[in-house]
Protein backbone atom coordinates (compact mmCIF):
# COMPACT_ATOMS: atom_id res chain seq x y z
CA UNK A 1 0.00 0.00 0.00
CA UNK A 2 1.18 3.70 -1.03
CA UNK A 3 1.09 5.88 1.87
CA UNK A 4 1.20 9.80 1.17
CA UNK A 5 2.42 11.74 3.09
CA UNK A 6 -0.58 13.58 4.32
CA UNK A 7 -1.68 10.28 5.31
CA UNK A 8 1.54 9.45 7.72
CA UNK A 9 1.52 9.69 11.50
CA UNK A 10 5.10 11.08 11.74
CA UNK A 11 7.50 10.46 14.90
CA UNK A 12 7.32 14.28 15.06
CA UNK A 13 3.76 14.33 16.26
CA UNK A 14 4.04 11.19 19.00
CA UNK A 15 4.63 11.14 22.42
CA UNK A 16 7.72 8.37 22.69
CA UNK A 17 10.03 8.32 25.63
CA UNK A 18 8.83 7.92 29.54
CA UNK A 19 10.10 11.41 30.07
CA UNK A 20 7.78 12.75 27.81
CA UNK A 21 4.82 11.03 29.12
CA UNK A 22 6.38 11.95 32.63
CA UNK A 23 5.85 15.24 32.16
CA UNK A 24 2.69 15.34 31.01
CA UNK A 25 0.79 13.37 33.82
CA UNK A 26 2.67 15.98 36.24
CA UNK A 27 2.40 18.79 34.54
CA UNK A 28 -1.43 18.31 32.96
CA UNK A 29 -5.14 17.81 33.59
CA UNK A 30 -7.47 14.95 32.18
CA UNK A 31 -10.62 14.07 31.41
CA UNK A 32 -12.26 10.97 31.36
CA UNK A 33 -14.74 9.10 28.91
CA UNK A 34 -16.44 5.76 29.16
CA UNK A 35 -13.40 3.81 27.49
CA UNK A 36 -10.35 6.32 27.60
CA UNK A 37 -8.51 8.31 30.40
CA UNK A 38 -7.24 11.64 28.52
CA UNK A 39 -3.95 13.51 29.81
CA UNK A 40 -3.01 16.85 28.52
CA UNK A 41 -0.69 19.35 29.03
CA UNK A 42 -0.06 23.10 27.41
CA UNK A 43 2.46 25.57 27.12
CA UNK A 44 5.29 26.84 25.04
CA UNK A 45 7.40 23.81 25.11
CA UNK A 46 4.51 22.27 22.84
CA UNK A 47 5.01 23.98 19.57
CA UNK A 48 2.61 21.19 17.75
CA UNK A 49 -0.13 18.93 18.97
CA UNK A 50 1.30 15.28 19.91
CA UNK A 51 -0.26 11.85 21.13
CA UNK A 52 1.21 9.31 23.37
CA UNK A 53 -1.02 5.74 23.64
CA UNK A 54 -0.56 3.49 26.48
CA UNK A 55 -3.02 0.04 26.62
CA UNK A 56 -1.74 -1.87 29.24
CA UNK A 57 -2.10 -5.98 29.50
CA UNK A 58 -5.12 -4.96 32.18
CA UNK A 59 -7.16 -3.54 29.50
CA UNK A 60 -6.94 -7.46 27.24
CA UNK A 61 -4.36 -9.74 27.42
CA UNK A 62 -3.90 -9.96 23.89
CA UNK A 63 -1.95 -7.78 22.13
CA UNK A 64 -3.41 -8.01 18.29
CA UNK A 65 -6.42 -6.38 20.81
CA UNK A 66 -4.58 -4.06 22.52
CA UNK A 67 -2.70 -2.73 19.05
CA UNK A 68 -6.02 -2.47 17.34
CA UNK A 69 -7.04 -0.03 20.24
CA UNK A 70 -3.70 1.57 19.49
CA UNK A 71 -4.05 1.93 15.49
CA UNK A 72 -7.37 2.97 16.38
CA UNK A 73 -6.63 6.00 18.56
CA UNK A 74 -3.60 6.78 16.03
CA UNK A 75 -5.91 6.76 12.99
CA UNK A 76 -8.57 9.05 14.87
CA UNK A 77 -5.62 11.52 15.73
CA UNK A 78 -4.06 12.05 12.50
CA UNK A 79 -7.34 12.72 11.07
CA UNK A 80 -8.38 15.15 13.26
CA UNK A 81 -4.66 17.03 15.09
CA UNK A 82 -5.31 20.13 12.40
CA UNK A 83 -8.60 20.65 15.03
CA UNK A 84 -6.73 20.45 18.09
CA UNK A 85 -4.73 23.38 19.74
CA UNK A 86 -0.95 22.88 20.69
CA UNK A 87 -0.92 20.56 23.31
CA UNK A 88 0.58 17.20 24.35
CA UNK A 89 -1.81 14.54 24.66
CA UNK A 90 -1.93 10.94 26.64
CA UNK A 91 -4.80 8.61 26.03
CA UNK A 92 -4.89 5.77 28.25
CA UNK A 93 -7.36 3.19 27.42
CA UNK A 94 -9.83 2.05 30.17
CA UNK A 95 -10.28 -2.19 30.68
CA UNK A 96 -14.06 -1.84 29.08
CA UNK A 97 -12.34 -0.60 25.80
CA UNK A 98 -11.68 -4.14 25.44
CA UNK A 99 -15.42 -5.08 25.52
CA UNK A 100 -16.73 -2.65 22.47
CA UNK A 101 -16.31 -1.72 18.72
CA UNK A 102 -14.25 0.57 17.54
CA UNK A 103 -17.18 2.84 16.63
CA UNK A 104 -17.96 3.48 20.29
CA UNK A 105 -14.05 4.47 20.61
CA UNK A 106 -14.33 6.81 18.06
CA UNK A 107 -17.46 8.98 19.67
CA UNK A 108 -15.42 8.60 23.09
CA UNK A 109 -12.76 10.10 21.45
CA UNK A 110 -14.59 12.59 19.89
CA UNK A 111 -16.11 14.04 22.91
CA UNK A 112 -12.89 13.89 24.96
CA UNK A 113 -11.25 15.35 22.78
CA UNK A 114 -13.81 18.24 22.53
CA UNK A 115 -13.93 18.27 26.25
CA UNK A 116 -9.94 18.63 26.19
CA UNK A 117 -10.11 21.77 23.37
CA UNK A 118 -12.44 23.65 25.97
CA UNK A 119 -10.29 22.85 29.21
CA UNK A 120 -7.65 24.31 26.54
CA UNK A 121 -9.15 27.29 25.98
CA UNK A 122 -10.21 28.27 29.42
CA UNK A 123 -6.43 28.02 30.28
CA UNK A 124 -5.73 30.38 27.74
CA UNK A 125 -8.25 32.75 29.75
CA UNK A 126 -6.94 32.25 33.10
CA UNK A 127 -9.79 29.66 34.08
CA UNK A 128 -7.79 26.62 35.35
CA UNK A 129 -5.40 25.89 37.86
CA UNK A 130 -2.22 27.75 37.66
CA UNK A 131 -4.41 31.11 36.45
CA UNK A 132 -3.66 34.60 38.19
CA UNK A 133 -5.25 34.72 41.56
CA UNK A 134 -6.25 37.75 41.70
CA UNK A 135 -9.25 36.46 39.02
CA UNK A 136 -8.01 38.65 36.07
CA UNK A 137 -8.60 37.20 32.69
CA UNK A 138 -5.46 37.02 30.52
CA UNK A 139 -6.93 38.12 27.65
CA UNK A 140 -6.60 36.10 24.36
CA UNK A 141 -5.53 36.97 20.36
CA UNK A 142 -8.82 37.14 18.16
Amino acid sequence: MNTTAHQRFPRSARIRTSAEYQVVFSEGSRVSGVYFRLHLAQGEAFPKPRLGIAVSKRVDKSAVARNRIKRVCRDYFRRHQHDYRAAEYVLIAKPEAAKTVAVNWRTDLEKLFLRAQSLLSNAAIGTMHGSPSNGAAIPRDP
